[in-house]
């Protein structure tokens, strides 16, 4: 193709916004780098992917809005829950919009995706782009029919997992923090859109910094040298910032250095707008700027406190403390009124953006329907997220399993039963168990006992759906006197007693359950106590003889003022018959053996042992929920809770034949499990979708091509203090012992080989790159997916180094016997080059030699090569 006929596709408007001697330079160029110069001169024009004629419009319709405002309207307007000014033609809003972690959070249909820390295991930044395109697809949908809000405290948490016990290390993208910038930066991408007149939704990135312990979250102040949180804790909230452009920020409840982080102006100002170029608005985590004032008694008083938060640069205050206490920060003279112009105009900035205070909606994202929300489309995302997050830990040969030859499967163990979604999920109308997946797959229609609370059909009066540590991961909360719920038709045959799971942190109430319909014949009475907290489960009991045929239950609640109870589940005793078989003869066995927490019950473990003795493959799902780690707690061990080490070990002896799959919310020490089952596979919540995916890894559906985001250590005794912020004696890039597993690491049904290692210059310079190529052949009998990964050990330097860093990573899909050529790309302006020298408060350069390693995991090492670095 000759450079007088070129056939790229470049939009039109790309070239129109460019001026004459523009386009005579563009004309110029070979053909490969006009789209790319076009895209780059198109950027030159956007601020925040937003045409600048567009976004200077909003800021100045937004302080010419502000300017008309009374101070006490301007300070009714940084709460989180915001009232309408009706003089002034502007509508009510909540900032706090809702979560969307790895989906919705909203008591209607959602689809469901892998939580975070296994979207990162997937190491598949364009499928990251899809996940959160979808869910950002679904929170516009509910905002056209419902008018909810656009501000989402979401997608991830880009705090770092450098510490498997931290209690929402599920929540994070790895440990790595090139490969957590590039998932970030696509989620927010995702989230935001990529119209250039319109905002889709706000993205945030949290938890502006060092938020990495939950126990004492709103107390503690975190220590941190210069080096770590310049080299490590920032990068992902400054990819987020100037490469995502995310339009909002959230400042941390923690302290860090002895300053509080929604009271630190060097953070908010100093290095997020004046350093970084931040345009967008700092809201505090929920009641963080009360936290100022208590529990860490930085400020005398809460004026104060909303005084420090404000001049620091904290915009938003996700709880009320701003709005009943700034007036007061005035009548002290603690802060201007220019300070509280700039926050509110922030703001405003937003909702313009957002298309909501257009004079006339010509916003596209309006034409969104709610037919996309739990689309097929979505569905099949969801299914294909869940695959690619499973990581192949050990396989002996057992896997894949061959259907055709087995009579018998036992699934065994405490997650297998329940599609646990993880903190901040929704309630998704489709949730596939592990032990569902597995049926389906073996042509099994499984029956279930319990109804769980994603499971109602309508909710009346108040009830919501909330994320839950109780056995289904969903509970209907926000019951009051009055309220009711309806369940689906339960069967009724051989049931002599119902059993209802509840909690409640006040005085409790009445649950009155009728048949069929909400005043029809009286089931049973049950009177619900005080259990000691929201979260602190209790089974009641009644019998239910004489009743036949199936019914559907409807739950209506009766009580005093306030929030009443909240109910998990329930199910109708004896249980049915857990075992089942298929057209083909093949059986399948169900049992528990054990709970995630409690102590060996001696029944249910022999029940399980004997499951597995009488069948010819023992699947056995384990795991840790937010029962053991999630927000607002973290765990003092990393190995399995409860029983289930002793549940795996009885469960092995009983048949050599057993698969260990850890359906799990974080890594977990399974060394003893490594040393003598024959295969395991490590399933980080997979979402809606995660039986299924679980099932297809397990029969050779789906090869397995996930990569470890995060080191998994044999034993706690191999990580510091918990409080220890030290990046120097963390991760894979400084860790000197044996890893259970290391970061990148992750086994296929077929084997890779890299070969031919080049590189495209001996030396990398200023303002240069070196292209480090390798051969990648598929050399098993499946078609696979590897991913190939570019570390670099820097110079030696007067400071310590990281052993390897990780810089760049394909994946590519081979078929069995195929060879591709994969290039990996080393920048002179890496990260992974430079150090923060704490005496020039800096980041330098040392020349010298750059070892360039190539392999398919931190460990494992393929080829090793040197440039000079000058």
């Amino acid at each position: 193709m000759g450079k007088t006929k070129r056939s790229l596709k470049v939009n039109r408007r790309d070239f129109f916004t460019l001026g004459a001697a523009t386009l005579l330079a563009a004309i110029s160029l070979p053909d490969g780098d006009l789209l790319a110069f076009a895209q780059k001169e198109r950027e030159k024009d956007l601020v925040y992917g937003i045409r600048r004629e567009r976004f200077e419009w909003a800021q100045k319709k937004a302080a010419a809005l502000v300017a008309q405002m009374t101070r006490e309207e301007k300070i009714s307007q940084v709460g989180n829950n915001v009232p309408a000014i009706p003089r002034l033609g502007l509508p009510a809003y909540n900032y706090y919009s809702g979560e969307a972690l790895h989906g919705l959070v909203r008591g209607g249909p959602v689809t469901s995706f892998p939580l975070p820390l296994a979207l990162a295991n997937t190491w598949n930044p364009e499928l990251q782009y899809q996940v959160y395109t979808a869910v950002s697809d679904e929170a516009r949908a509910y905002h056209n029919r419902d008018g909810v809000g656009l501000a989402y405290y979401s997608p991830q948490t880009i705090n770092t997992a450098k510490d498997p016990r931290w209690g929402r290390i599920e929540e994070t993208l790895g440990e790595d923090p090139h490969l957590m910038s590039l998932m970030a930066v696509q989620a927010v991408r995702g989230m935001q859109g990529d119209d250039p007149n319109y905002l889709k939704t706000v993205a945030c990135a949290k938890h502006y910094i060092a938020n990495e312990t939950d126990n004492d979250r709103t107390a503690v102040s975190e220590t941190v040298d210069p080096r770590s949180f310049w080299e490590y804790y920032v990068r992902p909230f400054y990819a987020c910032v100037v490469d995502g452009k995310v339009f909002s920020v959230m400042g941390a409840y923690n302290a860090v250095n002895g300053i509080p982080c929604c009271a630190d102006k060097n953070l908010l100002t100093g290095i997020l707008r004046e350093r970084w170029g931040f345009q967008g608005y700092v809201t505090s985590d929920c009641d963080a700027i009360y936290n100022i004032y208590d529990p860490h008694h930085y400020a005398t008083s809460l004026a104060e406190a909303c005084a420090m938060g404000i001049k620091a640069g904290c915009d938003l205050d996700c709880g009320d403390t701003y709005p009943r206490h700034l007036g007061e920060a005035f009548e002290q003279h603690l802060l201007e009124e220019a300070d509280l112009d700039k926050a509110v105009t922030r703001l405003l900035t937003a909702r313009f953006l957002f298309g909501d205070l257009d004079p006339e909606p010509r916003c596209p994202y309006n034409k969104i329907p709610f037919s996309v929300v739990d689309s097929p489309k979505h569905r099949a995302l969801a299914l294909e997220a869940a695959r690619q997050s499973i990581v192949l830990l050990k396989n002996d040969g057992i896997l894949p399993l061959d259907k055709t030859a087995l009579k018998s499967v036992a699934v065994i163990g405490p997650t297998a039963a329940i599609a646990h979604l993880g903190g901040y999920s929704g309630a998704p109308f489709l949730r596939v168990s592990p032990l569902s997946g597995i049926a389906q797959a073996l042509g099994i229609g499984i029956h279930f006992d319990e109804v769980y609370a994603y499971q109602a059909v309508r909710l009346e009066g108040g009830p919501q759906l909330e994320s839950s540590v109780e056995q289904g991961g969903t509970d209907i909360g926000f019951i009051k006197n009055g309220s009711w719920v309806e369940f689906p038709a339960t069967d009724f045959a051989g049931k002599n007693e119902i059993e209802v799971r509840v909690a409640s942190d006040t005085q409790g109430g009445t649950i009155e359950i009728h048949l069929d319909r909400l005043n029809g014949p009286l089931l049973c009475t049950l009177q619900v106590p005080h259990t000691g907290g929201w979260q602190n489960w209790i089974s009641l009991k009644a019998p239910i003889n004489g009743v036949i045929g199936k019914h559907k239950l409807f739950f209506l609640f009766k009580g005093g003022d306030g929030y009443l109870l909240n109910v998990a589940w329930y199910r109708l005793n004896p249980p049915s018959p857990p075992e089942t078989h298929n057209p083909n003869g093949i059986a399948l066995t169900y049992q528990q053996g054990c709970t995630i927490t409690g102590a060996r019950n001696d029944t249910m473990f022999q029940k399980a042992v004997e499951a597995a003795r009488q069948a010819d493959v023992a699947i056995v799902v384990a795991g840790v929920n937010q029962e053991v780690d999630a927000e607002g707690h973290d765990r003092d061990d990393i190995r399995l809770t409860g029983a289930q080490h002793e549940l795996i070990q009885a469960v092995y002896q009983a048949n050599p034949k057993t698969i260990l799959v850890l359906s799990t919310n974080a890594p977990v020490a399974v060394t003893w499990e490594q040393e003598n089952l024959p295969a395991i596979v490590a399933a980080i919540f997979a979402g809606q979708a995660q039986g299924t995916a679980i099932a297809d890894v397990l029969f050779g559906n789906y090869n397995p091509s996930g990569k470890l985001a995060t080191t998994w250590y044999k034993s706690v005794e191999d990580l510091p203090d918990f409080h220890d912020f030290d990046i120097t004696k963390r991760t894979y890039m400084y860790f000197e012992g044996e890893p259970l597993y290391p970061f990148g690491y992750g086994l296929s049904y077929t084997t890779f080989q890299i070969g031919n290692i080049q590189v495209s210059h001996p030396r990398l310079t200023s303002g240069g790159s070196i292209t480090v190529s390798v051969d990648v052949t598929n050399i098993g009998k499946r078609a696979g997916t590897e991913v190939v990964q570019l570390y670099v050990r820097p110079p030696k330097s007067p400071v310590k180094r990281p052993n390897k860093q990780l810089v760049d990573f394909k994946r590519v899909e081979l078929r069995p016997g195929e060879t591709k050529r994969v290039e990996l790309s080393l920048p002179y302006e890496s990260p992974a080059l430079w150090y923060w020298d704490v005496a020039q408060s800096k980041f330098v350069l040392q020349p010298g030699t750059v070892t360039l390693m190539v392999g398919n995991s931190s460990a494992h090492i393929a080829h090793t090569t040197t440039i000079e670095l000058v």
